[in-house]
């Protein structure tokens, strides 16, 4: 198998937009004729999820569907997936998001033609009402050198869109996947800068590869409000802090 996007899910059941991923990636599988596998992971939901799962499956039987019986927090349930999966890359988006028509087959292809280990590119904002809201996008271009794309990222000057991402399973593997001592924020901020440490900087796609989807309440939007986004940050920099260092004095370029 070519292709295993992987979905954690919590407490969907009642809103559409799981529904509305599922649709859009079903599109992009037929517009680029992709092999691929849709793993939905259940974390442990409350309500109605794990029907409409079933139900999706049915109408698309690509979707696997993985349940655990309590909520353990998105990165046990993207390793569940990631060791599950069967295909040779990995795509991670979120519940809530929208997939381009275009956007599976063209990271695939970019990915397909080159030997870096990652992709990640920009994405596009919608409403929850998913109306396109179009806005400058946070990614110009890609840094190929892997010190200066290690201290763009850490000090927040570059950034992959959730959703845009693409990995080589084997280098996710080698890593150890997410790091579980994260229970659901940050995580991928994690796993970027040890991606970029062991396997170098990912190729930067500027045409959008997501739609992503802003609400006006989110785990992500409540954490900013709280501080716990920002407490999470420094605790992943505080971990990470020496591979900064090192990334600061091999980096060729002056500070940027």
């Amino acid at each position: 198998m070519f292709l295993s996007i992987i979905t954690p899910t919590y407490n969907r059941g009642c809103s559409r937009f799981l529904r509305e991923l599922c649709h859009s990636i079903a599109l992009a599988k037929q517009y680029s004729n992709l092999d691929l596998e849709h793993i939905i992971v259940n974390d442990g939901s409350t309500d109605i999820t794990e029907r409409v799962i079933l139900g999706l499956q049915d109408e698309f039987p690509y979707i696997r569907y993985l349940k655990n019986t309590e909520n353990q927090g998105i990165t046990v349930a993207k390793n569940y997936a990631l060791h599950e999966a069967k295909g040779e890359f990995i795509a991670d988006i979120d519940d809530d998001d929208l997939v381009p028509f275009y956007a599976l087959g063209l990271r695939a292809k970019l990915l397909l033609e080159n030997e870096h280990n990652w992709l990640c590119g920009n994405g596009i904002q919608i409403t929850e009402e998913g109306r396109l809201n179009f806005r400058e996008n946070l990614l110009i271009s890609g840094i190929e050198n892997k010190w200066e794309c290690l201290r763009a990222f850490y000090e927040g000057k570059l950034f992959a869109y959730a959703g845009t991402r693409l990995y080589r399973k084997s280098v996710l593997e080698r890593i150890g996947g997410w790091n579980e001592r994260i229970h659901s924020l940050c995580e991928d901020f994690d796993l970027w800068l040890r991606l970029i440490y062991y396997y170098g900087a990912p190729i930067f796609c500027e045409i959008p590869l997501i739609y992503w989807r802003q609400k006006s309440a989110s785990l992500g939007i409540d954490a900013v409000k709280s501080g716990a986004y920002f407490d999470a940050i420094s605790q992943i920099k505080l971990w990470y802090k020496d591979l900064y260092e090192e990334a600061v004095r091999k980096s060729v370029l002056e500070p940027l």
